[in-house]
């Protein structure tokens, strides 16, 4: 998931919460509305929060972020690789207690390689034998559409079956099958509900631990427990997802009892750690992102190497993380964060500004005089923005003798200017909130020379390439790793921009709420992930 500055917009009345007396609800603040909630078209986390209380994959993550069974119990690859074969479990059902089917699944496989879905993650199933194929077909050719259709590698043999072929192998497969594009969501309700069934919860007939009951545009989504999961009645009777884009109105809605888990921003954390009440109830927890300083490396300066270098040495980290943002990030030298596979621990370009200025000094500008205009492009939907750039601005300035010009673009332009090579900015902070956690999705997915991303700002090392495809298709997992830590090193490297900080996830919780290991995919809220069955209220 490309990282974006959320855009700000029009703000929605705090939504009052009725709690029936007894009832074990859980009232969790998020700032943005989701603008999809369709498994097979969502992509951002905000989108994918809603829909994995009510839906569940082949698989999923547990506390440790291995891959475990869910709706499968078992799934095997054969001799190659090639074809990996997933075991439902017996009986299962969705809420309502209608039956779930292998042939569920195969239908959430095809929904998304359909080039009339043409969701977000569509290429992430490209993996599959024929998804890529149909996804590029003309969906109006109806003879070419339907062949697309039927030479798809997915099939249900059985209603406990579910047989997928790939084009080479990819041991991290079953991990992809507990993304949302696996979410079984039903035919025939989608089908009754047309464009905009995913707005009715009528139709959002789910197999997850939780039902959606109730949604209040722009306000707040209600699940209550699912009797019919496979696993049993989670420990919540409910939990409410209540939307609230001003941070000030948020933090009163928390003090006055109306939110349990709130996410600060981080221009309140001071006041927070300062208060003797709330301090005390600060969860935080790392996030399995990266910020960078991206660099377009198809425009002067930044195709010489060494001036890559200097901008890498000369960025102090620690006093960015502690000072700028209020202790809100961990600095990294690396792309991999601390925990993910493929992680190597560098110290390679740490902060060091007497080798800032070696490495100017040895570019092909000779120092900073020669230099082209450098500019600086950032997010001004973001009142934080302009003081952060200000200061990364001023250490170029004091350290290397650069003067940065600093531009100030709204936020959806600035994501366009981001998507197209031929307007990529040719200095701007951008990153990577990872899909699963697996060294595949930080490397291949992102920096290889056909990936969408390195396209953007022109980065290609084939070197690179080759190991990655190499380790992408290696069965043994340990020689597997080593092969994605040398690709790690060589992009560390290659200084295609300086790696900076891996955010914190910082959220004020309760102290009633118990029963959740946070992890660091958990974007939306802590337990997202591997505690739906856990979290508990004990008002």
């Amino acid at each position: 998931t490309a990282a974006e500055t959320p855009a700000v917009a029009a703000t929605p009345t705090a939504a009052a919460v009725m709690t029936p007396t007894g009832e074990k609800v859980l009232r969790i603040h998020e700032y943005t509305y989701p603008d999809v909630f369709d498994p097979q078209k969502s992509s951002f986390s905000n989108e994918i929060a809603v829909l994995h209380m009510n839906y569940e994959g082949l698989t999923r993550l547990d506390q440790n972020l291995n891959t475990v069974p869910a709706a499968a119990e078992s799934w095997e690859f054969n001799q190659d690789g090639t074809v990996v074969t997933f075991h439902l479990r017996p009986g299962l059902k969705y809420s309502d207690g209608t039956p779930l089917t292998a042939e569920r699944f195969r239908y959430a496989v095809e929904r998304t390689c359909d080039p009339k879905t043409a969701g977000e993650y569509q290429s992430i199933l490209f993996d599959i034998v024929g998804c890529q194929e149909f996804a590029e077909t003309d969906p109006n050719d109806q003879a070419k559409y339907e062949e697309a259709r039927k030479n798809l590698g997915v099939e249900a043999p059985d209603d406990r079956t579910l047989i997928v072929r790939l084009t080479h192998p990819a041991p991290y497969f079953p991990t992809i099958a507990s993304l949302w594009v696996f979410y079984p969501a039903r035919k025939e309700l989608i089908e009754q509900g047309g464009e905009n069934w995913w707005k009715d919860p009528k139709l959002q007939i789910g197999n997850g631990p939780f039902q959606m009951v109730d949604v209040v545009e722009d306000q707040r989504i209600r699940f209550v427990a699912n009797p019919n999961y496979w696993e049993g009645k989670p420990k919540l009777d409910a939990v409410e997802i209540i939307y609230q884009k001003e941070s000030s109105v948020a933090l009163e809605a928390y003090k006055a009892g109306q939110l349990d888990m709130f996410s600060p921003d981080p221009s309140q954390l001071p006041a927070i750690k300062s208060d003797p009440e709330l301090s005390k109830q600060l969860v935080t927890y790392p996030a399995a992102t990266t910020i960078m300083l991206s660099f377009n490396l198809t425009k002067a300066p930044f195709t010489d190497k060494k001036v890559r270098e200097a901008f890498a040495y000369a960025f102090d980290r620690k006093t960015y993380c502690e000072q700028i943002r209020n202790g809100d990030c961990t600095p990294t030298l690396e792309w991999i964060p601390p925990g993910i596979p493929g992680h190597i621990g560098t110290d390679a370009y740490a902060f060091d500004p007497q080798k800032a200025k070696q490495a100017l000094a040895e570019s092909s500008y000779g120092g900073p005089d020669k230099l082209p205009e450098i500019k600086l492009t950032y997010n001004s939907d973001d009142p934080a923005a302009r003081p952060r750039v200000e200061w990364i601005a001023g250490q170029y300035r004091d350290i290397l003798g650069v003067n940065i010009t600093l531009e100030p673009v709204d936020g959806k332009t600035l994501v366009a200017m981001r998507k197209d090579p031929a307007t990529y900015p040719q200095m701007t902070l951008a990153g990577w909130i990872q899909d699963y956690p697996d060294p595949q999705n930080w490397l291949s997915v992102f920096w290889k020379c056909d990936a969408t991303f390195a396209q953007r700002f022109g980065y290609c090392n084939q070197e690179f390439d080759k190991i990655v495809t190499q380790a992408d298709q290696e069965l043994d997992q340990q020689k597997r790793i080593e092969l994605y830590k040398q690709a790690e090193q060589m992009l560390v490297n290659d200084v295609p921009g300086p790696f900076l900080y891996n955010p914190l996830n910082i959220w004020l919780v309760k102290p009633y709420v118990t029963g959740y290991n946070p992890t660091p995919s958990d974007d939306a809220f802590p337990g997202e992930f591997a505690s739906l069955m856990t979290l508990d209220v004990t008002r």
